[in-house]
């Protein structure tokens, strides 16, 4: 069912069926949701928080609600602010080898290009709230370090799916920007809807497979 739903979706956006991304909009989360229950063995309520939260952005966004707006800025703020807490207290402690650290200097400078790069073209584009859209930048490319790192460093299962889910996240709102603000070409438009759906199903992999925290309550 999900699989249609996000196949209506993708669709919807790719050729600006409004009706089909509405209807498609309003049955993901919640499909995803029940399919996480029907699954999982204990609830994980912060999950479904963050699902909350992201649902209620894109409830917004696709009745017209500008990105920057007070109550999507927040719940969009939210719902990232918990996949930190999904990061970081699944953060693991262990050696790191040299190719490890390789890896890592690698993928962060890679990811300081990508965020150096985007900030100059915002600067270019935005005309109002560059410092929201850097804000925002900077916390999505943040958490997919600290997501890779963890993965690196832990190698599991739920770790995967959340730096697939961080990443995924990345890029859906990277293209998202470009639509807006830059062009509205045939990629970004398969890209935003694609890894939009990528990212909610990543993270309740992640849900399913994560190992609760010792350490910190509910997580």
């Amino acid at each position: 069912m999900f699989i249609l739903i996000a196949a209506v979706f993708i669709i919807g956006s790719l050729f600006d069926l409004h009706y089909f991304t509405l209807g498609a909009n309003y049955l993901l989360v919640p499909i995803l949701v029940l399919y996480y229950r029907y699954k999982a063995r204990n609830w994980f309520i912060f999950l479904v928080l963050a699902l909350f939260f992201f649902y209620l952005r894109d409830i917004f966004l696709i009745h017209g609600m500008s990105s920057f707006h007070p109550l999507a800025l927040m719940s969009f703020l939210i719902g990232i602010l918990i996949l930190y807490g999904f990061a970081i207290t699944g953060f693991p402690r262990s050696k790191v080898h040299f190719v490890e650290w390789l890896s890592l200097l690698i993928m962060y400078g890679f990811l300081g290009f990508l965020f150096y790069t985007m900030a100059e073209l915002m600067a270019e584009v935005l005309t109002v709230f560059e410092s929201r859209a850097y804000l925002f930048l900077f916390l999505l490319t943040l958490l997919l370090a600290i997501t890779f790192t963890a993965y690196l460093l832990k190698s599991h299962y739920a770790s995967l799916w959340l730096m697939l889910a961080s990443a995924s996240l990345l890029v859906s709102e990277l293209s998202l920007f470009f639509k807006t603000y830059v062009v509205s070409d045939i990629s970004v438009n398969v890209f935003y809807p694609l890894f939009h759906v990528i990212t909610y199903y990543a993270l309740v992999e992640h849900g399913l497979h994560r190992r609760r925290s010792s350490e910190v309550p509910y997580f």
